[in-house]
């Protein structure tokens, strides 16, 4: 039996199509094996290069062999990445390491050292391909959806299959087989559920409502969806929106057209936008803008622990303060 190749350098924005493409290297294997591998994943805020690499050489009583993914290299140090091509160019037997980053290319270090046929970009689908891709989803699931539904759940994700695939699960196990989505109804979902989210969050904070954004910051911490990063990348999404959407509005639009042009759909997401417009001026969302800037670097590098209270500091600047940091104030 051939064994995947040790090291494999996964680069780009599609996280989904990453995913699909480690889980399908392992299913191989253990297909082909006969025998079910060690699977870990790791991050460089909280586990180190060197921890990972003893893993990786030691064997395990439990499996003959180990998949690794190291998430985020694009955030590892000089020493680091020394560390880590030493491992490259010696890597353990029974075990395949995944090196994956968000980012389009990696210090050349890095990518030199892996043979070119185990380095891969993975881009962001095109729009189109995106809508296909979610209307071939709900076909699987016996469900009708339509066009201005699938808009809206592209606005509701980030731009990968991972995020486009976990809210289309959900959509269809709340609707059911041989049911019709419209638009409406992925509103009346989202605002209805009992789950907390970055758009619920974004509902509280273009409220200026403080002490329920914290609420809601809690209530998503407790529930172990969306990492800060993930959270900062979505608020920074739709404040992007509503920032365009001040700008249109400051040119004479009309509410409509604003709207329109700003592609902010549905009654209830609107006024959420609205809302925003009354709480923060087009010179405050800028700073809010520049705000989560700082904040997702933060993110990046601080580690778990601090990750809540990080983020209430977050929303304390966001709403009370309307992005304005202290002249002391360093990152």
């Amino acid at each position: 039996m051939h064994n995947p190749e040790p090291v494999y350098l996964f680069l780009g924005p599609e996280i989904g199509q990453k995913t699909d493409e480690i889980l399908k290297i392992q299913k191989t294997f253990q297909t082909q094996a006969g025998v079910t591998p060690e699977i870990h994943k790791f991050y460089p805020y909280d586990t180190s290069i060197s921890e990972v690499i003893s893993l990786m050489k030691n064997g395990s009583l439990f499996s003959n062999y180990k998949f690794v993914t190291f998430m985020n290299i694009e955030e590892l140090k000089k020493d680091d990445i020394a560390e880590l091509i030493e491992y490259i160019k010696s890597p353990g037997a029974e075990c395949t390491l995944f090196l994956v980053t968000d980012k389009n290319s990696v210090d050349k270090k890095i990518t030199s050292a892996i043979p070119k046929k185990s380095v891969r970009i993975f881009w962001e689908l095109f729009e189109n391909q995106k809508k296909s891709w979610i209307s071939g989803f709900f076909k699987k699931e016996h469900i009708t959806i339509t066009n201005d539904a699938i808009d809206m759940i592209l606005e509701m994700v980030e731009n990968n299959t991972n995020d486009m695939r976990n809210a289309c699960s959900k959509l269809s196990i709340f609707f059911g087989e041989n049911t019709r989505i419209e638009e409406e109804d992925i509103e009346n979902f989202i605002y209805h559920s009992k789950e907390e989210n970055v758009f619920t969050l974004f509902k509280k904070i273009a409220l200026a409502d403080f002490s329920s954004s914290v609420e809601i910051l809690h209530k998503i911490a407790l529930s172990g969806e969306g990492s800060p990063v993930q959270l900062i990348s979505g608020l920074q999404w739709q404040f992007r929106k509503l920032l365009t959407l001040s700008q249109f509005f400051s040119k004479q639009y009309s509410r409509e057209e604003a709207l329109s042009k700003a592609q902010i759909r549905g009654k209830r997401n609107q006024q959420t936008y609205i809302d925003g417009l009354r709480n923060y001026s087009t010179l405050e969302l800028q700073k809010i803008i520049v705000l989560i800037a700082k904040y997702d670097i933060m993110a990046r590098e601080l580690n778990k622990d601090n990750h809540l209270i990080l983020m209430e500091l977050f929303i304390y600047y966001c709403v009370t303060k309307k992005g304005s940091l202290p002249e002391n104030y360093r990152t």
